[in-house]
């Protein structure tokens, strides 16, 4: 994941996103970053026998996690680059 400073050639999906901890908790610290598709990982919640999946970036900046909506070819092909659909150090005290 790359700071906006410059702009850059980009090759496959990024787009801009704002670090505002959407959807777990807030608190998000207002870097404007570019997320490409080997930043984005998918994070769960359980309420009532009910699972819920997000896809969400942690920011390099303050590390606060933010849930962002992504088209299906983008969750497919993060899923595909990364090999493992989830970060292996997000623990579901961090929500």
């Amino acid at each position: 994941m790359k700071i906006l400073r410059k702009g850059r050639p980009q090759t496959g999906w990024a787009k801009e996103y704002t670090c505002t901890g959407a959807g777990n908790g807030d608190g998000g610290c207002g870097a404007v970053l570019l997320v490409e598709i080997g930043d984005v990982f998918e994070t769960q919640r359980n309420c009532m026998h009910e699972t819920v999946y997000f896809t969400t970036f942690r920011c390099p900046e303050c590390q606060v996690l933010t849930d962002i909506n992504v088209p299906g070819h983008v969750r497919d092909a993060a899923k595909k680059q990364r090999g493992l659909w989830h970060d292996p150090n997000w623990k579901p005290d961090q929500k």
